[in-house]
């Protein structure tokens, strides 16, 4: 079974290392699209996909040397890159969204098209229903970010029954279950294949501008 397991999870590192090939991808057809025109938004989902490609080279590292608490906040830094870049779909003009966020203007401090301010936990909510894992995901890694009690508990090696405490300093796998590196891996390709629907989803409204004024005409028929 462990053997099994090990397999699956180094499987699932190969897919993480393979990633490589389809951030390109995405890029490049993001920065050619419309005859290689450049709007804010491409600096957005440049930065997106950026960041995404080095937290898929980070991750497989830390989980095959076992260092699982930083594994598990490139996890939920994946998982953000995802919601911030998200958030440029629930706003009127994502052009104007990104120039704001060029400027200094946190995430948290714009407000989406129906004027609600867009908080991590706003933005959680609002993709839930297409993403139901992530609210779980957030809620799970979230601790790691910040100094906290899951990082408390993962230097806890063992308890006795007479009270006798032993803590550990260093990465130690026998304190973390087969199981969560598989998880966590899970996780992480959850969040990064979302991040890729969004961004090809930008790359193929880009090229297809046609599909922006069909819809803003529609509207003002309507």
């Amino acid at each position: 079974m462990l053997a099994l397991m090990a397999r699956d999870l180094e499987a699932l590192l190969r897919q993480i290392d393979d990633e490589r090939a389809r951030h390109l991808v995405l890029g490049k057809a993001t920065f050619e699209a419309d005859g290689g025109k450049l709007f804010s938004l491409d600096f957005w989902a440049g930065a997106a996909i950026n960041r995404s490609l080095s937290n898929c080279f980070a991750f497989t590292q830390m989980v095959r040397t076992e260092n699982y608490l930083a594994a598990a906040s490139l996890v939920r830094l994946q998982l953000d890159t995802f919601l911030r870049f998200f958030a440029s779909y629930l706003v009127n003009d994502p052009h104007e969204f990104t120039t704001s966020v060029l400027a200094g203007t946190e995430v948290r401090k714009l407000k989406d098209r129906s004027g609600k301010p867009m908080t991590d936990r706003h933005l959680v909510d609002a993709v839930a229903a297409e993403f139901p894992w992530v609210p779980s995901v957030y809620k799970q890694t979230s601790g790691f970010i910040h100094l906290s009690d899951k990082h408390v508990f993962g230097t806890i090696q063992s308890v006795d029954d007479d009270g006798v405490l032993s803590m550990h300093i260093g990465s130690d796998p026998r304190r973390f279950p087969d199981e969560l590196g598989v998880e966590m891996a899970e996780g992480f390709i959850a969040a990064t294949d979302a991040l890729c629907q969004y961004l090809q989803g930008w790359a193929y409204t880009k090229e297809n501008p046609q599909l922006v004024e069909s819809a803003r005409t529609h509207l003002g028929e309507s």
